[in-house]
């Protein structure tokens, strides 16, 4: 049966033992050849502070490295961050200086390759390069809620391996939670990594992904299956499945295997989701009309113009610092990329195309 190891691990000194118990008790040893070429695939949402609980924190990154390098294994980082920039995200939230303390080669996500369906309606994907030509993918996501998703854990991350621009066609595509939660299931299940492992020390809980508020879960959890890894993580803090689409469309399509949770119980904390968030199993006429839309705080807005450049429907104005809700697609990508706190999400009585 499928395993999902939870550690409690109160600070990021504790993380190297925590999950070396936790890779003998799964026996993560025998999943690599010596040599093997890994690719890490953190959470490097944006260039920020590591203590603010946005990405995955260098101490959590040096502790896996570390084990993997002890098991012989060809290593490399690599991401697609919001704004595109890897090495200057990476610098910025302390994962550039890890990789060169281990000399880990440092990659930005690009030159998408077309990666093939035939088992969904969504015939292909094009996915960086570099995660196709990696021997074995390891997933490393960061334990946070999310204004679209709900929570941003194993299947959410691989998000990342989508290059730039072509995640802003994907929000457009896929233009509701169902349908851009059943995509993000179908690409993780392509992808298919061989190890998750949370970083759940320092998270965010509220209004995450990246303004929400720092929580201290402190925990790490390691599964060999993403999809387990992220019912376990709702069901450890009574987070019911119909809040968080991957989770429940995943159960639904039979793709969470059954599992056992290992390990110790989680700090208890007043876990807060985000405003205005809903069941994704209660569509209701009222909630088709009073629809939860992004809105620009003029007081905190530093017109850096984030925002609008990652809308993938041109509907910011960063002039008038208004947004065009005509064109909206309600995809919150605005909020998930601002720095400033400046994107409020809100109910609004609104008829939604």
């Amino acid at each position: 049966m499928t395993r999902v190891i939870i550690k409690r691990c109160p600070d990021y000194s504790q993380v190297k033992a925590k999950l070396q118990e936790s890779f003998e008790s799964l026996h993560i040893e025998s999943l690599f050849t010596r040599g093997e070429k890994v690719l890490l695939k953190p959470n490097l949402l944006t260039g920020r502070n590591p203590e603010a609980g946005v990405t995955t924190h260098p101490s959590f990154l040096a502790a896996v490295i570390e084990l993997f390098q002890d098991m012989g294994l060809n290593l490399v980082i690599g991401d697609s961050p919001a704004n595109g920039n890897t090495q200057k995200a990476a610098a910025k939230s302390g994962i550039e200086e890890v990789c060169k303390k281990y000399g880990v080669k440092l990659v930005t996500f690009s030159d998408p390759q077309k990666l093939k369906n035939t088992n969904n309606t969504l015939k292909e994907f094009r996915v960086a390069k570099q995660v196709l030509e990696a021997d074995s993918f390891v997933n490393l996501p960061k334990l946070k809620t999310h204004s679209l998703m709900t929570l941003t854990l194993a299947v959410k991350n691989t998000f990342g391996c989508i290059v730039g621009s072509e995640k802003q066609i994907w929000h457009v595509k896929a233009i509701t939670r169902e349908r851009f939660a059943n995509m993000l299931i179908e690409l993780h299940r392509l992808l298919n990594p061989k190890l998750n492992i949370l970083d759940g020390v320092i998270g965010m809980h509220g209004n995450g992904p990246s303004n929400g508020k720092v929580a201290n879960y402190e925990i790490v959890a390691v599964s060999e299956s993403g999809f387990a890894l992220d019912d376990a993580i709702a069901r450890l803090y009574e987070i019911p499945i119909e809040m968080v689409p991957t989770i429940f469309f995943a159960k639904k399509l039979g793709l969470t295997p059954a599992y056992e949770i290992q390990g110790d119980s989680p700090a208890v904390i007043d876990f807060k989701l985000p405003d205005g968030i809903r069941p994704i199993n209660r569509p209701s006429l009222f909630s088709k009309l009073l629809s939860r839309i992004p809105t620009i705080d003029k007081n905190k807005c530093v017109n850096c113009g984030e925002c609008a450049e990652h809308c993938p429907v041109s509907a910011i104005s960063v002039a008038l610092k208004k947004i065009d809700y005509s064109k909206c697609i309600r995809c919150y990508v605005c909020h998930e990329v601002c720095q400033y706190d400046a994107i409020k999400l809100k109910r609004k009585l609104i008829l939604q195309g």
